[in-house]
């Protein structure tokens, strides 16, 4: 009896460590998904770089964004000209963007390369899937409009940052065109990962907790930040959406450029590349990214 109630014991013990672990599972995959990631970013000698920092305001409104300290790098051009703010994608960081301050600032163009909450040397402890980062983009352009002393300011954004750069200029009506490469329509994909879990070829529901455990740690709803519903809110400012053909990312699929572009109002324009992968356009074909971007920016910033 005595072997057998020991056994028994070590089974009820594993049943709750199954099912502790079980109850776990969302709030880990969430903090991870979440989680954000500083770096110390290294400016390039090839260009002036001066570093900037500034801190969001309190927001004040029901659904209100933590105030973080943000930071930032400027390139200036001349003074009065118009700038573009930069965006970075996923817990990456400013450095991700030296390439295009290189031939903005080439052609003339005030920059900002800037480090969105939870990247880079900005604060904050997690990183928002663009339902934070939308604000963070309006108070830099504001920093831009302020630092150039111009009324004209575009955001270019890759990825994560494309998808806030279209959430933030839809809720921002000072912010005078957008970018965005290889752009994401809502979070619904990523969010829907944290209700099962793979264990071989089978697929474990969780807990239906996940996404509430994201939306605590980022401090917004996450599932509201859906630019497929907000890209239509920035005409009559231009929007170009520039996407390759072969992105197998399965948070920005070609077809989700496609729907971007049909939601959004005039004056709108698609660059569908015919290759270069995730926000790979830009070294698949470097001098027709290049021309594309600079003559759409001199239509809208003119």
């Amino acid at each position: 009896m005595g072997t057998r109630t020991a056994m028994r014991r070590v089974v009820v013990a594993a049943a709750l460590v199954a099912i502790a672990g079980w109850l776990l599972v969302p709030a880990a995959r969430a903090f991870t998904l979440v989680a954000g990631r500083q770096s110390d970013p290294v400016p390039p000698a090839d260009l002036v770089m001066e570093e900037v920092r500034f801190e969001a305001a309190p927001d004040t409104a029901p659904s209100a964004v933590a105030a973080v300290p943000l930071a930032a790098w400027t390139v200036h051009a001349a003074h009065g000209a118009p700038a573009v703010v930069l965006v970075h994608g996923f817990k990456t960081s400013r450095e991700e963007m030296v390439p295009w301050a290189r031939f903005l600032h080439d052609a003339g163009y005030n920059v900002a390369l800037l480090d969105t909450r939870g990247c880079g040397r900005s604060g904050g402890a997690f990183v928002g899937l663009g339902a934070t980062e939308p604000r963070d983009i309006s108070l830099a352009a504001e920093m831009a409009r302020d630092q150039f002393g111009t009324t004209k300011v575009a955001v270019l954004g890759i990825s994560l940052g494309a998808g806030a750069a279209i959430l933030a200029a839809a809720q921002d009506p000072a912010i005078t065109a957008v970018v965005a490469d290889s752009a994401w329509t809502d979070q619904d994909f990523q969010l829907s990962r944290l209700g099962s879990l793979a264990v071989g070829p089978f697929r474990i529901p969780l807990p239906p907790y996940g996404v509430a455990a994201v939306d605590a740690l980022v401090g917004a709803r996450v599932e509201d930040a859906r630019p497929i519903d907000a890209i239509a809110r920035i005409a009559p400012r231009p929007v170009l959406l520039i996407h390759s053909a072969d992105d197998e990312n399965a948070t920005t699929p070609p077809a989700g450029a496609q729907r971007l572009f049909a939601a959004a109002a005039e004056p709108k324009e698609l660059w569908l590349a015919p290759r270069g992968g995730h926000v790979g356009a830009i070294d698949a074909f470097p001098e027709e990214y290049r021309s594309r971007v600079l003559a759409f920016l001199g239509r809208a910033l003119s």
